[in-house]
Formats: C-alpha cells, sequence, structure tokens
C-alpha cells in the first residue's frame, strides 16, 4: 500500500471505513454533488469461494461471523450465504465449476496490478493484539504489519485466498 497512488490509496480507507462503520455515517449523503440527489448506505460485498461450508466457518472462527446459507432451488448449481457481524454482511457464494483465484489476486501488492476490486477492509483497535490472535487460530498473513504516523495495516487472507485489509487509523477523529 506503500507505493499505492495516493488517490487509491485514499479510497481503499474510506471503503474500509464505511464496511467497517468507522468515520462515515452507515448512510451517506451525497455531498457537493449537485447532480446526486439520494442517500446510499453500505449493504455487503460479494465473495465466491470454492467451499461455501468451510467459508462460513473460517469466517466465524477467525472473525466472529455467524453464517447462514440460503435455502435454495434442489440441484441447483450454486449455493448462497449470508454472513454477519453487527452492521457489516458478507455475501457468499459457491458456484459449480468456478474458476479458482488466481495466485497474483492472492498478493495484495500484485492483484494491483489487475483491474477490479481489490480487498475489504475492516478498522481494528489494538492491530498488533488482534494480529496476534489471528495468528494465534492459524490465520494466513499475506501482508506484515506496516506501520506509519497516522495508522497501521495488514492484509491477511480468507481460507479461499481473499484479501482482507486490517486497518487501525491512530488521528483522532
Amino acid at each position: 500500500m506503500k507505493n499505492m497512488p495516493v488517490a487509491l490509496r485514499t479510497a481503499a480507507l474510506l471503503v474500509a471505513f464505511s464496511v467497517a462503520g468507522g468515520v462515515l455515517p452507515r448512510a451517506v449523503r451525497a455531498q457537493g454533488n449537485a447532480g446526486v440527489g439520494f442517500d446510499i448506505a453500505w449493504n455487503h460485498v460479494a465473495l465466491s469461494v470454492p467451499n461455501i461450508a468451510e467459508s462460513i466457518a473460517w469466517y466465524e472462527k477467525m472473525l466472529g461471523f455467524k453464517g447462514v446459507v440460503r435455502g435454495g432451488q434442489p440441484n441447483a448449481r450454486q449455493q448462497v450465504a449470508d454472513l454477519r457481524r453487527g452492521n457489516v454482511t458478507i455475501e457468499l457464494f459457491q458456484l459449480a465449476d468456478a474458476a479458482p483465484l488466481p495466485e497474483s489476486r492472492k498478493n495484495p501488492s500484485e492483484d494491483f496490478r489487475t483491474h477490479g476490486v481489490k480487498h475489504f477492509g475492516f478498522e481494528v483497535k489494538n492491530l498488533p493484539a488482534v494480529l496476534a490472535e489471528l495468528k494465534a487460530k492459524g490465520v494466513k498473513v499475506a501482508f506484515d504489519l506496516r506501520d506509519t504516523p497516522t495508522e497501521a495495516f495488514a492484509f491477511i487472507s480468507d481460507n479461499a485466498g481473499n484479501a482482507i485489509e486490517l486497518i487501525e487509523h491512530k488521528t483522532a477523529r
């Protein structure tokens, strides 16, 4: 993230704030744009995973989410689940014959070389303690702790290789 353009880094931090219910309110009124006259609120992020049961178990164990598989059609080629923790929702999809996540997408620094969504982030307090707890549970650290004067951040990988940023802001709000 250190070599990331400032605009991209700012956008990533704003997404992390909004997903975590940080400094931005849950519903954000578009300010300074006369062409937009509606409110938006964060709803969810969706992930395609190879094994929905294993992913539910991972998110429950590692991050404290509660997962529920949605009722589906008999013989459906996909399963869908909702994971919830507070006001954060992650939607999981398991599709038959889906392509695996490419190795380059599992490395946050390399993934920025491919267009599209890169990761999602959660704001935490006491990031070193959070990382210690997650490492003790066996989480894979994709990008170790980086400490700057204003923030500390790290990336972990879920059981399917999806990048998750953990960030702690040091500035007063």
